[in-house]
């Protein structure tokens, strides 16, 4: 039997037919496609996904642990109706993934740049520029009780509007809301982009729960009082190669963190985000017993109209490593304050640039010489003192790979070694400066040899650290590129 239970309008045909397209190993594969104008309506296929601008809530309340929702590029809402408390609700061990054009055979083949699949909260189709909005989705996603394997994947998630007290929690969390034990969504390679609310966390607010956020992006939200992008209390939070641009709120432009949240920042970019009201954070809030772990992490420009530009840690103990803190801007400029501020809380730094200096181990108050500061562009220029400069035992046991997806360690050898760690030695920030003649050496032992070749297979089709080219695809003339260069670099 190739389909372990059935759905309705299923047949047997429609098992084998799922099981045709890597069906997931106990489950079953859900097809949505919201512009598609023939078919059963099933989910059973692609020529018979389920269609309508709510067809993606439809298939998620369909869905069953161990399935698989496919989602074409198109627009979804959470219903047809002008209903602004309908969602998509997540369930434990039901994934969604974005960025098909709907007519693949397998997950891998997919594209979620190319293929835009946006989660809408504008249910009348009538915002223009922050107006027209209080008819919004307050919330697009609803986490709450949704434990291992729920998991959100290549969706652009904009336009919810949590402006309402009641019901409960409707002024949190526009973009996802995850409240309870229990609670442990991962989302992966989503953008979160213009969702608002008026309490806190524009595009996302949690409580009481973990969550988990890879390779996402998070620009232009508003959250109220607390949290542009994220308002956090009492959770256990990963950011790993997240950017942060252009967000806002009274307190914490991005990031906040309450109770006795733990959170931890990885290879992540805070650029433009703004604290307006009396207790900043221009970047990051950390308060109460909370702690933060910093790591790889660039933090530019930033600013807050009272108190820290960039962060401010308020209880708890906190540590940044191998990071850059840079023209963060408050009451007074860009001072040391400006930069990392302690306010009943302690914050331990290491290994990294801070404007104004900071006392600790190998901090250093020089110019990280950006690429093209002005332009956003903050990869490492030439000749950067955050260059082979950093300490490999603070880089996270798994993590090789930077904000790029490129290699996490990497030899300049125009630029002596000044860190710790046997070489190639980290950079400092979220960008590794690449090694220039050996681009090929993916595992940065110094050779193009076999296990490179394997890194560049593991990524075959995707984006991924194989893609010498820069082409936005690893295939065969990253091959090429790579067998040309075999042997020591």
């Amino acid at each position: 039997m190739l389909c372990l239970y059935s759905r309705p309008g299923w047949t047997f045909a429609s098992c084998v037919l799922a099981a045709a397209f890597s069906a997931p190993a106990f489950g079953a594969v859900l097809f949505v496609n919201a512009d598609l104008a023939t078919g059963a309506n099933s989910g059973a296929s692609w020529a018979d996904a389920y269609r309508g601008k709510d067809a993606l809530a439809r298939a998620m309340q369909a869905s069953a642990s161990g399935d698989e929702i496919w989602v074409a590029s198109g627009i979804y809402r959470p219903t047809t109706s002008n209903s602004r408390l309908a969602t998509h609700t997540l369930r434990s061990g039901v994934a969604v993934y974005g960025g098909f054009v709907g007519n693949e055979r397998l997950r891998d083949q997919r594209d979620a740049l190319a293929n835009a699949t946006v989660v809408s909260g504008d249910l009348l189709g009538n915002d223009a520029n922050g107006t027209n909005i209080n008819d919004n989705s307050y919330h697009l996603f609803v986490a709450s009780g949704a434990g291992s394997g729920a998991l959100l994947d290549g969706l652009i998630i904009e336009g919810g509007y949590a402006n309402s007290a009641s019901p409960a929690d409707s002024d949190k969390g526009a973009g996802i809301l995850v409240i309870g034990a229990g609670s442990s969504p991962t989302v992966r390679n989503c953008t979160f982009r213009r969702n608002r609310c008026t309490f806190g966390g524009g595009a996302a607010y949690a409580f009481n729960a973990t969550v988990t956020f890879i390779d996402c992006r998070f620009e232009s939200n508003i959250g109220g009082s607390f949290g542009g992008a994220v308002d956090m209390n009492n959770v256990v939070g990963t950011y790993e190669r997240c950017v942060f641009i252009g967000n806002t709120a009274g307190r914490a432009g991005a990031c906040e963190s309450y109770g006795g949240s733990l959170t931890k920042y990885t290879n992540c970019l805070f650029r433009g985000n703004s604290a307006t009201g009396a207790n900043g954070g221009g970047a990051l809030w950390i308060g109460v017993s909370s702690s933060a772990t910093i790591r790889n992490t660039t933090f530019v420009e930033n600013s807050a109209s009272i108190l820290a530009g960039c962060i401010i840690n308020t209880g708890g103990s906190s540590s940044i490593g191998n990071s850059i803190l840079w023209g963060n801007t408050g009451p007074g400029g860009t001072t040391l304050a400006n930069q990392i501020t302690n306010s009943g809380g302690t914050t331990s730094v290491s290994y990294s640039i801070v404007q104004g200096g900071y006392a600790g181990t190998a901090n250093l108050s020089s110019n990280p010489l950006f690429v093209d500061l002005a332009a956003g562009d903050l990869h490492l220029a030439a000749g950067s003192p955050a260059i082979d400069s950093g300490n490999n035992s603070l880089v996270p046991t798994g993590v090789n790979t930077d904000l790029d997806r490129l290699p996490r360690f990497a030899d300049d050898p125009n630029v002596p070694n000044t860190g710790v760690g046997i070489a190639p030695i980290v950079d400092r920030g979220a960008y590794e400066r690449p090694a220039p003649a050996c681009i090929a050496d993916l595992n940065g032992n110094g050779l193009v040899d076999a296990p490179d070749l394997t890194i560049l297979l593991t990524d075959w089709g995707l984006l991924g650290p194989g893609d010498l080219n820069g082409d936005g695809v690893v295939n065969a003339p990253d091959i090429a590129l790579l067998l040309s260069a075999w042997g020591p670099c």
